[in-house]
């Protein structure tokens, strides 16, 4: 009996003592610190040390392998908000993910600041016009000064009927070729001025009618605002041409089938006279791009085909729609469908300088390397 009642006793004690370590587990669980997860940081650190690299090594300016002036500032904003969440004891797992891909956007967008060689034989025109129209390409697409329209008549078929009609052309004379004035730098003979048809005539190559792809850039300034400001044509709109219209913007033309023609302009803003602008317009199908003073201000992408190989020799003409010697003929068609009535065309009123064509679509940073290189 006796030894029935001491483990009685035993037993009480032991239960006893297991409640005690539950409420003592039980309240430990209660005051302990919470279980902290580290945060793996490696990643974002290697990425910040590369992008920082990068930065520290990249020149700005306008030659290859620089990067486009201003877009270092950009990209470092980058590495300080990423080097920010890595510094940040607090930050969170997703906090480092985060700043990790967007580190990396910063470095794509980076990348693409630099600017890119553009191959010689992408080069297929470029009239400096300093004190003549040779080009400069190595292409040898050598232009010629040419006089406007003179005041003349033509018979002019249309359907059945026949009838003789006279016009006073473009008012011009024997002597109205461009002539040379101020560039943008104020500099004497080293640009051309156009008015009343005063052209330069490039001879017809089927280099200059690029098959895929085109990117024409020049500095313009225009001197009067009118719907048939030609600035620079190709069989008028049986190849491409680019003009100012009467609202003064850039306007491209390029046929890309029988019967498709692409007209679109810059939509915004709008040229003053009497000042000198920076103008680009690059076509490929899919995309037409409009570029002012380096900085690209309209995109088309409601335009397909490739640009139309046209059929006729006709000459290219910058200053006026058509080599003047065409607006003697009729109304009939040319191989292409084109009309040769004079007082449908139309000739470019100001001064011209650096043009330049390829045959490729250039990039945003290209077309701001070449403005940055030549503004005033």
């Amino acid at each position: 009996m006796k030894n029935k009642s001491i483990s009685l006793q035993t037993l009480l004690k032991s239960v006893l003592a297991i409640l005690l370590l539950l409420s003592v587990f039980e309240a430990c669980k209660k005051t302990d610190d919470p279980v902290v997860i580290p945060v793996d940081k490696s990643k974002l650190k290697a990425r910040i040390d590369s992008a920082t690299a990068i930065y520290t090594a990249a020149v700005e300016g306008v030659q290859v392998g620089n990067y486009e002036v201003g877009s270092k500032a950009t990209f470092k904003n980058y590495i300080d908000a990423a080097s920010i969440v890595n510094g940040n004891t607090a930050a969170t797992q997703s906090d480092a993910t985060n700043a990790y891909a967007n580190l990396g956007v910063g470095m794509t967008n980076f990348a693409a600041k630099r600017v890119q060689e553009i191959a010689a034989a992408n080069l297929i025109l470029y009239l400096k016009m300093d004190g003549n129209a040779n080009d400069a390409s190595g292409k040898g697409f050598n232009g010629t000064l040419k006089a406007g329209a003179q005041p003349m008549s033509a018979t002019v078929t249309s359907g059945t009927t026949t009838a003789a009609v006279s016009w006073t052309g473009w008012g011009g004379s024997a002597t109205n070729v461009p002539a040379l004035t101020k560039d943008r730098y104020g500099v004497d003979g080293k640009a051309y001025t156009f008015d009343k048809g005063s052209n330069i005539e490039i001879p017809y190559n089927s280099v200059l009618n690029p098959a895929k792809e085109l990117t024409v850039a020049m500095w313009v300034r225009p001197t009067r605002i009118w719907d048939n400001n030609y600035v620079l044509s190709l069989n008028r709109w049986n190849g491409y041409k680019l003009n100012l219209q009467g609202a003064n913007k850039v306007f491209m033309t390029v046929k890309t089938a029988p019967g498709k023609i692409i007209d679109k302009d810059n939509d915004s803003p709008t040229l003053d006279v009497n000042k000198w602008y920076h103008v680009a317009v690059s076509y490929k199908s899919g995309t037409m791009t409009f570029y002012l003073n380096g900085t690209p201000v309209k995109t088309w992408t409601d335009v397909s085909g490739d640009p139309y190989a046209v059929k006729s020799n006709i000459n290219m003409t910058i200053g006026q729609d058509l080599p003047s010697n065409l607006y003697n003929l009729s109304t009939d068609n040319d191989a292409d469908g084109n009309v040769f009535y004079g007082p449908w065309g139309g000739f470019f009123t100001g001064d011209l300088d650096e043009i330049r064509m390829y045959n490729v679509v250039l990039s945003d940073t290209q077309v701001k390397s070449i403005y940055n290189a030549e503004k005033p």
